[in-house]
């Protein structure tokens, strides 16, 4: 079975562009999410989704059994921002050389940790990135619609739910 991992690291040596900003000013520095293919999963959060790359490196054996984060398996994450500012939260999609999938979920109640990602638009955006779910035959789980906002639910290529929220039409 597959472990989605949420991983929050503020660490200045594993991101550029920090700045004068501590850990604290910044929030949520990231997200990681381990991925089962990584091309599928790239190519969903830049072409459907919109982020942007945001930089990449590469954990050995001996760090990873140093962290305790991956059974002592060395991995590579590639990082994406939504926006180019140093500020922006980062979703870092960590791969290795062999990850199960996920087993598909029928709601975001089924398993505790990390079943969702929000991602916010503008309305304009919101309107190109349905019509690239649209091109690219991505299911629609969802749309809903209401005075102060829209949302609408897919699922990445892991199976990993996705809100896409934006203003609601004029």
């Amino acid at each position: 079975m597959k472990k989605i991992c949420l991983i929050i690291v503020i660490c200045g040596g594993l991101f550029s562009g920090f700045s004068q900003e501590s850990a604290a000013d910044l929030g949520v520095a990231a997200i990681g999410l381990v991925v089962s293919d990584i091309d599928k999963s790239e190519k969903f959060y830049t072409e459907i989704i919109g982020m942007v790359p945001a930089g990449s490196f590469a954990l050995t054996s001996e760090w990873s059994n140093e962290a305790g984060a991956a059974n002592g398996k060395p991995f590579t994450v590639k990082m994406y921002k939504m926006v180019n500012s140093h500020t922006a939260t980062i979703l870092k999609l960590a791969y290795f050389a062999k990850t199960e999938a996920r087993p598909e979920q029928s709601g975001i109640d089924e398993t505790a940790g990390v079943n969702y990602l929000t991602f916010n638009y503008s309305l304009p955006n919101f309107k190109k990135v349905v019509n690239r779910l649209k091109e690219a035959n991505i299911k629609r789980l969802g749309w809903v619609k209401r005075d102060q906002y829209q949302l609408l639910f897919v699922r990445d290529p892991d199976g990993v739910f996705v809100e896409l929220v934006a203003p609601p039409e004029n």
